[in-house]
């Protein structure tokens, strides 16, 4: 019953396991999401973040996560800011996780903006 949910939900918010290709023609602004982190409190993979090319400069920038139910977990409109794998101050079991990304940047010239939405899974693992 619990993968169904799950298939149900990646149907629903129309996931897939990688990360789409970026609508930008010239791949200026390239998206890179883990698939896998640990937040064990050991300094290594212990956040989920989705980074975007170091080059472009965001100008609206919305990263969400949800679990396996649908159900909203972490939403940042901080670039920099990272999922530590809880919710409402309490860590969330090992699990596959769904992201999304909906952001604009400027381009590294300066004389262009791409619309960037991105969406994937992530496993949390403990």
């Amino acid at each position: 019953m619990r993968c169904a949910i799950f298939v149900l939900a990646l149907m629903v918010f129309g996931f897939s396991s990688q990360a789409q290709t970026n609508p930008n023609p010239n791949n200026e602004c390239g998206v890179f999401a883990p698939n896998a982190f640990t937040p064990n409190r050991d300094n290594t993979n212990d956040e989920f973040r989705v980074l975007v090319t170091e080059a472009c400069e965001p100008l609206d920038y919305r990263m969400r996560v949800f679990d396996r139910y649908g159900r909203l977990v972490f939403e940042s409109i901080n670039p920099t800011e990272s999922w530590d794998g809880s919710y409402n101050g309490r860590q969330l079991k090992e699990g596959v996780y769904l992201w999304q990304l909906m952001a604009l940047y400027t381009v590294p010239s300066g004389m262009e903006t791409t619309r960037l939405e991105e969406k994937g899974s992530v496993v949390l693992m403990r």
